[in-house]
């Protein structure tokens, strides 16, 4: 009795390791598109709409700031996210190498917004926005470093870690839901809190998409 009872013990995780891949199902396609139509439509389209602003404004310098950074984080990293959830190995290599791209985007709004302030003589890092951004660009050029050494499909170190798989997918979508509220403190700024409604219009793609991709 007391070794069939330490043989059921020992066979207990398979169950639980079973029950937790079969809750693991891929993004099915018809999903995955509708969520890449909504990510990649408003990062150009409210990046365009943001680099624009305040009305009349129209393109300058200033605007490839919002715009590049829209890219980066909402285009390319939520398609990175969302790419990762159709699963496999092909998906994991495009999941890593679009995340790449976004953060080079990102970097280059960076340039540009610092850039942008030298040329006015502005104080760089004041504002919650510019210090979330910043704390974004770090922690997922972190978070990327570390993706590649630990987790790459060919040569990650440690691929099979599932301690390091959880950390490094909850802290990602961390500091992309963070990325997202800084794109929409970005733009108070840029229309002002009066304007309820283009404030809405923009946050309205992201709030749809938020639940699928950040969860």
């Amino acid at each position: 009795g007391g070794r069939d009872h330490h043989k059921a013990k020992l066979r207990r995780p398979q169950h639980q390791h079973n029950a937790t891949m079969a809750k693991m199902t891929p993004l099915p396609t018809n999903k995955y598109l509708l969520l890449l139509s909504i990510v990649i439509g408003h990062s150009l389209l409210g990046g365009y709409y943001a680099g624009t602003r305040p009305e009349g404004a129209g393109w300058r310098f200033f605007s490839w700031h919002p715009f590049l950074m829209m890219v980066g984080m909402v285009g390319l990293m939520g398609t990175a996210t969302l790419t990762k959830k159709r699963m496999g190995y092909t998906n994991t290599k495009l999941h890593g190498m679009i995340a790449w791209a976004g953060l080079m985007s990102s970097y280059a709004g960076f340039y540009v917004i610092y850039q942008n302030k030298n040329t006015m003589g502005k104080d760089h890092y004041t504002t919650l926005h510019s210090k979330a951004g910043l704390a974004v660009l770090v922690g997922s050029t972190m978070l990327g470093m570390a993706g590649g050494v630990f987790l790459h499909p060919d040569f990650g170190i440690d691929k099979q870690n599932g301690l390091i798989r959880t950390g490094h997918k909850f802290a990602s979508r961390g500091m992309l839901g963070l990325a997202w509220l800084a794109t929409l403190s970005g733009l108070q700024t840029l229309i002002g809190e009066d304007d309820v409604k283009g404030l809405l219009f923009f946050a309205a793609p992201l709030v749809l998409a938020a639940p699928f991709t950040l969860l």
